[in-house]
C-alpha cells in the first residue's frame, strides 16, 4: 500500500521560506528521519523570493512549494514502504514553527478494483 501525506502549513514570518536555506537542510534532515534513503536532492530558487525542493527517495519522494509572500508552504511525502513519516513531520514543525497546519493523509495503491481477467 502507498502513503501519500500532504502537509499544508502557515508560518507567522514568511523569511523562512524565501529561500533555499535553510529549507533544503530542513527537508533533507526530515527525510533521513523517516528512515529513508535518499537518492537525489535539487532546490530551486525563485527571484525574488520562494522555493520549490524535490527529494528522491527510494521509498519514492519528498516536494516542498513555498509561497513566502502568504507565509504558506506545501509539502508532499509519498512512499511505499513503512517510513516513520511522523517522524519526518514532527521535525518540520520544529524547525517551521507553524502557526496553523493542516495535515492530509491518503491511502493510494493497492489491488486494482477491477482486476484483469485471466488471459486477457
Amino acid at each position: 500500500m502507498f502513503r501519500q501525506v500532504l502537509y499544508d502549513l502557515w508560518v507567522e514570518d514568511g523569511e523562512i521560506l524565501e529561500r533555499t536555506q535553510p529549507l533544503e537542510e530542513i527537508v533533507l534532515e526530515a527525510a533521513r528521519r523517516s528512515g529513508a534513503v535518499i537518492l537525489h536532492s535539487h532546490f530551486h530558487q525563485f527571484d525574488p523570493h520562494g522555493v520549490t525542493g524535490v527529494v528522491l527517495i527510494s521509498q519514492s519522494h519528498l516536494t516542498i512549494h513555498t509561497w513566502s509572500e502568504d507565509r504558506f508552504a506545501a509539502i508532499d511525502f509519498f512512499t511505499y514502504r513503512h517510513l516513520d513519516v511522523d517522524a519526518a513531520l514532527d521535525y518540520v514543525r520544529e524547525r517551521l514553527r507553524p502557526i496553523e497546519e493542516k495535515v492530509t493523509d491518503l491511502s493510494r495503491g493497492g489491488p486494482p478494483a477491477h482486476p484483469p481477467e485471466p488471459g486477457g
